[in-house]
């Protein structure tokens, strides 16, 4: 009897300690939404985007799931200087009187600026704009406010927008890199400029909300939404839709219209995976803001004091700077024992970390 105790004991405890029998949280899988289908042609880890043919307007729609722990969320500013073209002009189609012609007026060459911002960033696999500021008119009402935090400080560019506008309900997202979560609530002034509540921000408008750029009618629309308790970022992206049909797409994806907000005016939305000339829907004027989806593979914490960091992967790399113990890093790439820590080439060694 005493031996048929013991062998259930030995048994249980190696039962327990069994890797076969460990929960293990199955990697993230953004669930395809009905009516979409998925394009596995350009999925990364963390990205997953879908499109669907709508019944009438011959435009595709594409919804992006973007998990906010696999991937690291940035600006990408553009070098490219303002553009000015004067007052606002109303209708922008107009008629050359020398040529009996329509003549549309065009604010700006937008795919080059858009494309060389790609190349400088290579490490950025997907893309969307938020409003618009390096075209400056008076009376625009493409731009509303953008919040970077940065190891420099909090810096926030605003644009302008119609008084009438501006006193209509707006939203804002906020994302925080450092807890891989977003949320998108009312606008509150003190917080979308505070630093303790995210480092990335942009300001918008809620759904349904009239606006004086007509966002009842059938445009280019951008959405964006949060879900998952804050983990996925669900970005919309239209050539052609209206207000209500954008909203819908995101609640078919399965985010409430209080979790929605829009990003845009309305008439300049673009969406693009890093791909030379790969856009969901082609930019309608210049991007000097993108914001961008970069894959990540884990964050680590550095266990010794005064960790070096080099500008190669391997020991013979200058020293470019040092962490602290403890410090959290991101890490976008292992190669040969060593871990890439920045968009940059800033390295240091693997044995060194602890995975979070």
């Amino acid at each position: 009897m005493r031996k048929l105790f013991s062998f259930l004991m030995v048994a249980s405890l190696l039962l327990a300690s069994s890797p076969v029998l460990a929960k293990v949280a199955p990697p993230w899988q953004a669930t395809t939404p009905a009516g979409y289908t998925a394009m596995n042609w350009v999925k990364e880890r963390g990205v997953s985007s879908f499109m669907k043919a709508p019944t009438g307007n011959g435009y595709l729609d594409y919804l992006t799931f973007i998990y906010l722990p696999y991937s690291q969320i940035n600006f990408i500013s553009s070098s490219t200087p303002p553009v000015s073209w004067g007052p606002a002009k109303a209708p922008f189609d107009e008629i050359d009187p020398a040529l009996s012609t329509t003549t549309l007026q065009d604010w700006a060459v937008p795919k080059m600026v858009a494309e060389q911002m790609k190349i400088d960033n290579p490490n950025v696999k997907f893309l969307w704009n938020v409003p618009f500021f390096n075209i400056t008119v008076p009376t625009t009402d493409l731009s509303l406010g953008l919040k970077n935090t940065s190891a420099s400080g909090t810096y926030i560019t605003s644009g302008s927008r119609p008084d009438s506008d501006m006193a209509q309900a707006r939203k804002m997202l906020i994302i925080n890199n450092e807890k891989f979560t977003g949320q998108i609530s009312d606008f509150d002034e003190n917080a979308f400029v505070s630093t303790s509540t995210g480092d990335q921000a942009v300001e918008g408008f809620s759904p349904f909300t009239f606006k004086s750029d007509g966002n009842g009618g059938a445009t280019a629309r951008l959405f964006l939404g949060i879900k998952n308790d804050g983990k996925e970022l669900v970005v919309y992206c239209s050539q052609s839709a209206t207000v209500s049909e954008a909203s819908q797409a995101l609640l078919d994806a399965g985010v409430p219209v209080e979790n929605q907000m829009q990003a845009d005016g309305g008439g300049s939305a673009t969406c693009a995976y890093n791909l030379p000339g790969q856009y969901f829907v082609s930019p309608g004027r210049t991007l000097p803001y993108l914001m961008g989806a970069t894959p990540i593979l884990y964050r680590a914490t550095v266990t010794i004091k005064d960790l070096n960091v080099r500008n190669a992967a391997n020991a013979k790399g200058a020293v470019v700077r040092r962490l602290a113990k403890g410090v959290t890093v991101t890490i976008f790439q292992e190669k040969n024992g060593w871990a890439r820590i920045s968009e940059k080439q800033e390295w240091v060694s693997v044995s060194l970390l602890k995975k979070m």
